[in-house]
């Protein structure tokens, strides 16, 4: 059976870090979405937040991830970025693809993925208040693998993953 876990991280070196460990871990870029409010998830580079190694400029890995990420506008949110399989599925919500939804938005997104309804509208909220979300869609097995990590660099999860 299919389960989404879901994360929301307030700062985004925690989301990059889980984001990490989920690739190094095995789990697919494909079944791994990141959502942040545009103002807050590509924010002007500082010179600070820049990284140099071997003489080449890089940005964090959640912030690299998102420069080339779909950018909508979600009614009562503002500019969201999205990357993975949540961006299809808000893609879709936007332009009036996916019907039958009862909730628009994030939380319908996050329902479209297999979150259940409860989780998803409290992941939009914790999302207008800022942050990053980071969801897993997995199988059983390894959803608990994947809440874990999540957990381990700070995620707010909520509760377990949805069944799907």
């Amino acid at each position: 059976m299919a389960v989404t876990e879901v994360g929301h991280f307030m700062d985004r070196a925690s989301a990059d870090a889980a984001y990490s460990e989920l690739m190094q871990s095995g789990f697919s870029p494909d079944d791994v979405s990141v959502v942040g409010r545009r103002d807050e998830a590509v924010p002007p580079r500082q010179p600070e937040q820049t990284v140099t190694t071997g003489g080449a400029a890089t940005v964090g890995i959640i912030e690299g991830l998102l420069l080339g990420a779909v950018l909508m506008l979600i009614p009562g949110l503002g500019p969201v970025v999205a990357v993975g399989p949540v961006a299809a599925a808000l893609s879709g919500i936007v332009t009036g693809g996916i019907t039958g939804l009862v909730v628009g938005g994030i939380a319908g997104a996050l329902i479209h993925s297999g979150v259940d309804e409860e989780r998803a509208r409290y992941f939009e909220q914790r999302l207008r208040e800022g942050g990053t979300l980071i969801t897993v869609r997995t199988d059983d097995v390894r959803g608990e693998e994947a809440r874990r990590i999540l957990e381990r660099h700070g995620a707010d999860v909520h509760a377990a993953g949805a069944r799907g």
